[in-house]
Parts: structure tokens; C-alpha cells; sequence
């Protein structure tokens, strides 16, 4: 005796919901962390003796703070090409703001720079000290840089410090509770959001 029996195909409609419902936890699973891992901590706020380089400085401040910052890096590989921390005179030759003598020296106050050495001409500070700009409301400037050296091993720290007093001096002690008496203030510069939010146009 034959028997007949129709089998019906799946659908695949509950397979089908299922695998959605996978690949919708693992996008949503996905997109959660990466916001977690994008997400940049807040800045730590600033201290009575610092300034943002975002929104505490005027233009011709924000000018020569960002060359002053972009010029660290070629000061320090003079350094180690020459033996020596290089003079005014090699940064004007190496065409190198905001030091060279250009349009843009014009434009943002014709800073008069000098170069102060540690007394081993090897470790310590070694500044780039700034006076004299012509801008209204300009301030005095100085890149500091803290040097050691020993053996093969060099390390440098660099900080950008700023004077309301465009003809300001530099203390004689280089110790940081010395600049802050003096009424130095020392600049922090861009993070990468607040450089976000200074192309989008907000404040920090």
C-alpha cells in the first residue's frame, strides 16, 4: 500500500528573523563601544595661572603661540644637528616664524626674540624670550624649554608662557612659581576637541 506525503517547504521566515535580530544586537553592540572608545575625557580645568590657547588668547596671541608651538619641533632637531641651541640668527636663516623677519613678523607686532642659555649651555632651561610687539593688547612671549641631558639620553619639556606687559622681562629665577609671581602665564594649548569645536564655530 503506497502513502503519500506532501511535505511542505520551510519558509525560513523565523531563520530569517532570527539572523536580523543577531546582526541588529552586533551593529547596536558596535556602534555602543565605539562611541565609548571615541569619546575624549574632559579637560582638566585650567589652574588661576594658565590660559587656554582656544579661547583665552586675541588673535595676534593665538598667531605666535601656534608658530612658537609648530617651531619646537625644529628647534629642538637644530639642537641635536648642531651641538647647540640655535641663536636667533639659525632660526632666521632656517626662514622659521615667528622668528624670521617676514610679512607675518609685520603683521603680528615685530617681536624682538633673544635666546638665553643655561650656564653648561647643556642642561637646564633655555628660553626664546619675545618683547616689544607694536599690536594693541599684545602680549610678551617665552618658550621655555627644559633640558636634560645625560650620557646618550636627552629629554626635552616645553612650555609657552604669555605676559600682559608686551615689554615684559624675564625673572631672573627660570622656576615656575618665579614666572607666576612675575605675572607670566603659561598657555595650554589646543586639544582636539576644542580644535572641533573652534572649526564648527562654538566656545570652549
Amino acid at each position: 500500500m503506497n502513502i503519500t506525503q506532501t511535505v511542505h517547504p520551510q519558509t525560513g521566515r523565523r531563520e530569517s528573523a532570527v539572523v536580523a535580530l543577531v546582526v541588529l544586537l552586533v551593529v547596536l553592540t558596535t556602534v555602543g563601544y565605539a562611541s565609548m572608545r571615541s569619546a575624549e575625557p574632559a579637560a582638566a580645568p585650567l589652574l588661576d595661572w594658565q590660559v587656554s590657547a582656544f579661547s583665552d588668547l586675541p588673535p595676534t596671541d593665538q598667531a605666535i603661540h601656534a608658530s612658537l608651538f609648530s617651531a619646537n619641533g625644529e628647534i629642538a632637531w637644530l639642537h641635536y644637528r648642531m651641538s647647540r641651541w640655535p641663536d636667533i640668527a639659525d632660526l632666521e636663516e632656517d626662514l622659521l616664524p615667528p622668528f624670521y623677519q617676514d610679512g607675518f613678523w609685520s603683521v603680528n607686532g615685530s617681536v624682538q626674540w633673544r635666546l638665553g642659555l643655561p650656564l653648561n649651555n647643556d642642561q637646564g632651561a633655555t628660553y626664546y624670550h619675545g618683547s616689544g610687539g607694536t599690536v594693541d593688547g599684545q602680549s610678551a612671549y617665552l618658550l621655555l624649554v627644559a633640558h636634560i641631558h645625560a650620557g646618550m639620553a636627552a629629554a626635552n619639556q616645553t612650555t609657552i608662557w604669555i605676559h600682559p606687559d608686551p615689554n615684559a622681562s624675564f625673572p631672573e629665577v627660570l622656576r615656575t612659581d618665579s614666572l607666576i609671581r612675575a605675572g607670566w602665564r603659561q598657555v595650554i594649548p589646543y586639544s582636539g576637541a576644542s580644535e572641533l569645536e573652534r572649526l564648527r564655530g562654538g566656545t570652549s
